[in-house]
């Protein structure tokens, strides 16, 4: 049986629409246990939260959140297009395989890989697999983006270009 250990205390955030809030400090401070826990992958053992005043799992299933992670998480099996559009597949039954790959290619186009559609996560650099992983979250037009560390992956040329 595993102790409970206090991870964060006293959180009071509220961010306005169109905002940018960056959460800086230490390596093991809780900053992705935070986004976990506002994504609805985490439950608080106290307290609440809310994203446009539903609590988080509903809001990540009516499709209001985005989530990257720090480490790409693609299928290898499927090509960059089709990783790119995997959550919106499964969130959105009513879309056509077509449709489906034109939003993963218009995506892909967005963060500037538009000629990669077809490769496999083994034929990309680790900073491409970040970009399509960024196009996957971007693909279901979340009202809110959680990243944790998505540029960690990426050249200092690319990191510009995307932030």
């Amino acid at each position: 049986v595993m102790a409970r250990q206090l991870i964060l205390r006293n959180i009071d955030l509220s961010v306005p629409k169109g905002s940018f809030v960056s959460l800086i400090g230490p390596s093991g401070c809780g900053k992705s246990t935070l986004l976990k826990v506002l994504a609805g992958l985490v439950q608080p053992t106290q307290g609440s939260v809310s994203i446009a005043g539903l609590a988080p799992t509903e809001a990540a299933r009516k499709r209001m959140i985005g989530l990257v992670f720090q480490d790409a998480n693609l299928l290898p099996w499927k090509n960059a297009v089709d990783n790119a559009s995997m959550l919106l597949s499964i969130a959105d039954k009513s879309l056509s395989r077509s449709d489906l790959r034109a939003r993963g290619q218009e995506m892909l186009e967005l963060v500037g890989l538009g000629d990669s559609a077809h490769k496999r996560p083994n034929e990309l650099s680790g900073g491409m697999r970040q970009r399509v992983a960024i196009a996957r979250a971007l693909a279901l037009d979340p009202a809110v983006l959680l990243m944790d560390e998505p540029f960690g992956a990426l050249d200092a040329i690319t990191r510009d270009s995307m932030g």
